[in-house]
């Protein structure tokens, strides 16, 4: 058998399996036990440090931690660390003294994120401390992306959705409304150091089953909840 590699951080992720099941590998059992201390405030900055939007993923994440729970192996259920991830955001209290500090002045390096969708919202959340320039050009007339648009509002209310967003926007992100990019060129022209696509990937399966063009009463889901969304 071979030593513990204490200096390899995946050995831990493989040991505590919640934690490796979360693709953001999201330190579950420090974040938990803040919230077992009463300490919401500081269990939500943890999850914040690898991904940006607790509130949300406390709502919408489908859990990939949970069947991992070793507590499932002692009584068959798992502990509820979804909704842990929730409580810590709904009762959390002022972190604006926690987050990252932004530079005075800028390194004179600007980037333009295509998209107001998760992916560049978190590029935002990532270059502003290092002094970067973001601008985010969005074609709809409020942010989001697919948490917004395909995400239902008894799931995602939408101030949850704002006050998670609202955290980069006060970190100084720009974004730009009503703004579709059709040229990468003409982009880069307006002298941009890089782009980041960010786009997503707004576009459902069309199963070919027997019948399914038979009718106009078989709907793609991401068109259906874009829809029922008013998007």
């Amino acid at each position: 058998m071979k030593p513990v590699d204490v200096l390899n951080p995946s050995y831990f992720h493989k040991v505590v399996d919640c934690q490796w099941a979360c693709p953001a590998h999201t330190n579950v059992p420090e974040y938990i036990r803040l919230i077992a201390q009463g300490r919401y405030t500081e269990s939500y900055m943890v999850n914040r440090q690898s991904n940006v939007f607790p509130a949300i993923l406390g709502r919408t994440c489908d859990r990939p931690c949970e069947p991992a729970c070793r507590r499932a192996r002692v009584d068959g259920t798992p502990v509820a660390i979804c909704r842990l991830k929730r409580v810590a955001a709904d009762l959390r209290g002022e972190i604006a003294h926690l987050l990252p500090r932004i530079p005075d002045e800028t390194n004179g390096k600007r980037v333009a994120c295509i998209g107001a969708g998760p992916a560049s919202l978190t590029v935002a959340n990532d270059l502003l401390p290092l002094g970067y320039e973001v601008v985010i050009f969005e074609r709809h007339d409020k942010p989001g992306g697919l948490m917004r648009t395909n995400i239902p509002a008894f799931r995602l209310p939408e101030s949850v959705l704002m006050d998670e967003i609202g955290i980069i926007l006060d970190m100084g992100a720009q974004i730009r409304y009503n703004t579709p990019i059709t040229s990468l060129k003409a982009l880069l022209a307006q002298g941009f150091d890089a782009l980041f696509v960010g786009s997503g990937a707004p576009r459902g399966k069309d199963l070919d089953l027997p019948g399914r063009h038979d009718t106009d009463r078989i709907h793609i889901g991401i068109d259906w909840l874009e829809s029922a969304n008013g998007c």
